[in-house]
């Protein structure tokens, strides 16, 4: 997404490192930051993820991550597959929970002073007005090669953002359009959200909150019988506790005495074996695929917590694996991560350009082979988006 998530932090760098360098010469137990190290390895959290200026590699990592298996989500939907590796493949769709919490994780922060005005405009600079370049690139495909069965209410519902609450609207120029209404909606609501934080005593329980409204809101969108609906089953309430848990790991990540809690998150965090973490995540996406599988569009609605679980752990574990025995492939998704919300924004409407020339035909089933040719057409257009946007000053 466009948030920065490389966030430069020096003053809470320097004691990292400080930190860690106490914990190397001096034992178990660090003044500088009052942590307490009962291994190196138990602030490696932030170790594993920081350079000197700040910035958090993890976190690009897990955008171009990210984005990269939403990209192969959608162009899988257009492999003839069997019924269960067909259900099986949303797994790959299963990355806008990571990007919801890292969201969370990244204004949590960012400066708490900045106005709401102010805030409000950043975003609109940063997110919509992308945005609009990319839907309107949609609708003049639309217009002139028929690849979006869309015209001038659905862009214009896009542009005005009313989308969001109208079902016909909401999926228009190919459906991935849908996530934006929602990072929208997280956007209007994040300073009351900062607000509660403040004053929430306990951040573990505010985690708890989000969970329970999130959960809440799953039994309504079931009960009501709009699980199939995307203005219910995405509202923002949906992944609430996604994006607050963001929220509360920045916190815990400022603050120099953490509670038993974090303690028990960052030890966890800290482990860097990446059969450890793949192991994880294939056992939560396979109950996650299950789920699905069992209940169909009711699973969907309540399998985020072991989706959000699963698709995180296997990323964690995949950037270990990167860093410790593959470089090249770290480096891969880190590229990535510098235009990837533009990859999100146009990778759709490079499949459907290229279904359309090599097939004749948008609608049509591809094979795994040309399927894979269309990869590095979906880079190379997040590529091009992305210095367009660069020049005109977004």
């Amino acid at each position: 997404m466009p948030l920065n998530f490389s966030t430069s932090l020096p003053k809470f760098t320097e004691i990292c490192h400080r930190s860690v360098q106490y914990a190397t010469y001096r034992g178990s137990h660090c003044p500088i930051s009052g942590i307490r190290f009962d291994k190196m390895e138990y602030f490696s959290f932030f170790n594993w993820n920081m350079e000197k200026s700040g910035k958090i590699v993890w976190i690009d990592f897990a955008k171009g991550y990210a984005i990269f298996t939403i990209v192969c989500y959608h162009v899988l939907q257009r492999v003839a597959l069997p019924s269960a590796l067909s259900q099986a493949i949303v797994f790959g769709g299963t990355g806008v929970h990571l990007f919801f919490m890292l969201s969370g994780f990244g204004l949590g922060l960012s400066r708490h002073s900045i106005a709401p005005l102010v805030f409000y405009k950043r975003r609109l600079l940063r997110v919509w007005l992308p945005y609009v370049i990319a839907l309107t690139l949609s609708w003049g495909a639309a217009c002139l090669w028929g690849l979006f069965p869309n015209g001038f209410q659905e862009w214009l519902a896009g542009v005005l953002l009313y989308q969001m609450f109208h079902e016909p609207y909401i999926e228009s120029f190919g459906g991935h359009f849908w996530f934006i209404s929602t990072i929208m909606q997280f956007y209007l609501v994040f300073p009351i959200l900062l607000w509660v934080q403040k004053k929430w005593e306990h951040p573990t329980g505010l985690v708890i909150a989000a969970l329970v409204v999130s959960v809440a809101w799953w039994c309504a969108v079931w009960a009501l019988g709009k699980t199939e609906w995307r203005i219910w089953n995405s509202f923002f309430l949906q992944f609430l506790w996604e994006f607050v848990l963001g929220m509360v790991l920045a916190q815990w990540s400022r603050s120099v005495e953490k509670s038993g809690t974090a303690q028990y998150v960052f030890r966890l965090l800290s482990i860097q074996s990446p059969l450890f973490w793949i192991g994880t995540g294939l056992f939560f996406s396979a109950v996650m695929v299950g789920m699905i599988l069992k209940f169909g569009a009711a699973g969907k609605i309540f399998n985020d917590i072991p989706a959000m679980l699963g698709y995180t752990a296997l990323c964690i574990g995949i950037y270990q694996m990167g860093k410790q025995w593959l470089p090249p492939l770290k480096n891969f998704f880190l590229w990535i991560s510098s235009f990837s919300y533009s990859l999100y924004l146009v990778h759709v409407l490079v499949l459907e350009g290229f279904l359309l020339v090599f097939t004749g035909d948008i609608h049509y089933s591809v094979s795994w082979l040309l399927g894979l040719g269309f990869l590095p057409l979906a880079l190379a257009g997040g590529w091009a988006f992305e210095h367009l946007t660069r020049k005109i000053n977004i």
